[in-house]
């Protein structure tokens, strides 16, 4: 392998992450785009490997640069079954009155043999993950990885955007209409859900749907939550008010005590 080739592998592993975007649509799978910054060689370079998000549909990925061709994809998948996962990584295993630290190299029914300092250890399978531990976050034990080989025109620093859909998050919107005096003010929010265990952290997030198209900047989700965002306020006057707007459930509070839920274009009936 030239030299070349060399910095260029040994750089991909320290790839820097940049903002991702988050793109919401009416659709099952949601669209998540991850950028990667790599310094690429003329010529053939292989980079990775790259963890993607653990609740990613790796089948529909798709890898975007400017000039480059990307040749090859070499898929790391996971598998559900934890003791899968843990092969090849290094835990700390706490049973028998004794500690164990070190790279799994199998696990087979009740033993789990770990590469230690002090070599080959076979010991009892404890209960996981009470006795098993790992420095590891849990993204990175159940994320999928990739491998690319791409071909770059020139030697330069590249951004990949690497593009797969996922599963777990959703939106909806929801008003809350106040009136008092007959004056009706109302708010309208989208309403994030990530029904996931995955924890967003700074995304971009771009919302698409009928009636709406809106983004929000440097968003945090962390796992089961869902963030409420102002995306409208607004007096109504009639119906009319009402033409642009995404329909969704709406709150309705009269004199400050709550009233009904109804739905947007109920509202001047």
């Amino acid at each position: 392998m030239g030299l070349r080739k060399l910095i260029a592998v040994f750089t991909a592993v320290f790839g820097t992450v940049y903002g991702d975007t988050l793109i919401l649509t009416e659709n099952k799978y949601q669209t998540y785009v991850q950028e990667e910054e790599f310094m690429l060689a003329e010529g053939e370079n292989v980079i990775g490997p790259v963890s993607l998000l653990p609740n990613a549909l790796t089948d529909g990925l798709d890898v975007v640069g400017n000039n480059e061709t990307v040749k090859s994809i070499i898929y790391e998948k996971v598998s559900k079954d934890w003791k899968e996962n843990l092969l090849g990584k290094f835990i700390t295993v706490e049973g028998e009155g004794r500690i164990i630290r070190g790279s799994v190299v199998s696990i087979d029914g009740k033993y789990i043999t770990l590469n230690t300092k002090k070599g080959f250890v076979i010991t009892t399978l404890p209960q996981f993950p009470s006795r098993i531990s790992s420095p590891l976050r849990w993204e990175e034990l159940f994320s999928p990885q990739i491998t690319l080989k791409v071909n770059s025109p020139e030697a330069k620093n590249q951004i990949i955007k690497i593009r797969y859909p996922v599963e777990g998050v959703r939106w909806e919107v929801q008003y809350i209409l106040k009136v008092r005096n007959g004056v009706k003010k109302l708010k309208g929010f989208v309403v994030i859900k990530n029904d996931s265990p995955v924890d967003f952290r700074n995304v971009d997030i771009t919302v698409k749907g009928k009636g709406i198209k809106k983004e929000f900047k440097q968003v945090s989700l962390p796992p089961y939550t869902e963030k409420k965002v102002l995306f409208t306020k607004r007096e109504l006057f009639s119906q009319s008010d009402l033409s642009e707007l995404p329909e969704g459930k709406v709150f309705v509070y009269r004199n400050g005590v709550f009233e009904k839920t109804t739905s947007l274009h109920n509202l001047f009936k």
